[in-house]
């Protein structure tokens, strides 16, 4: 059982068997953007929800799509922003999710006001993912906010309904933090998790 945490106005896609197959990553790596890394947070320049090649110091080279997403909530006197980042390869999901607090605690009405704020930033560590696909629930659990994708999970991406899908973040401390993932990134998906791709993987 999650502690709630904060719940954003997201839509719920409706699943559709009928989704065509798109072709493997690697049939567009010559024409997609290329990026120097694969850091989260350090960039807020990146090419947001389109795929795009990645060339990695550490990691190496492989396709994937870069998604954010923002929204405001309350918890007791805090005004707190919330932003989830994250990026989708074919063989890991990676989730940052910032808590941006101003906190402002004032005086009653009718007396001086005297308020008192302090703005921080706060990286939650990630440890269950929930897509919400259709009447699907895909469930996953990982470590450091970093999710492995099994076969049958980038093929429910890749087949996914070009919509806005829901997702869960479930923290280490047990606070639940509902986002979502805009269209395009979804759109995406269909290069990152193509049938031809899902087949190489699979290759010993």
């Amino acid at each position: 059982m999650f502690k709630p945490f904060l719940i954003s106005l997201s839509v719920l896609a409706v699943w559709s068997t009928g989704a065509a197959i798109a072709p493997a990553a690697n049939d567009f790596e010559d024409e997609l953007l290329s990026v120097d890394s694969a850091a989260l947070g350090t960039n807020a320049n990146l090419p947001w929800s389109e795929p795009v090649q990645i060339n990695d110091p550490f990691e190496g080279s492989f396709v994937g799509v870069f998604d954010r997403h923002s929204f405001f909530g309350s918890l007791f006197n805090t005004n707190v922003r919330i932003e989830v980042q994250s990026l989708w390869t074919r063989d890991s999901i990676r989730i940052l999710s910032i808590i941006r607090d101003r906190d402002c605690v004032s005086l009653p009405t009718r007396v001086a006001t005297s308020s008192r704020c302090s703005e921080f930033n706060n990286s939650q560590n990630i440890i269950q993912l929930f897509i919400k696909v259709g009447d699907e629930v895909l469930e996953i659990t990982g470590q450091s906010s970093t999710f492995s994708v099994s076969d049958s999970v980038a093929a429910a991406l890749q087949n996914a309904p070009d919509e806005t899908i829901s997702i869960r973040l479930v923290s280490e401390s047990g606070e639940s933090i509902d986002s979502e993932i805009g269209e395009e990134t979804v759109k995406a998906w269909k290069t990152v998790y193509g049938a031809e791709a899902i087949a190489e993987n699979a290759l010993p």
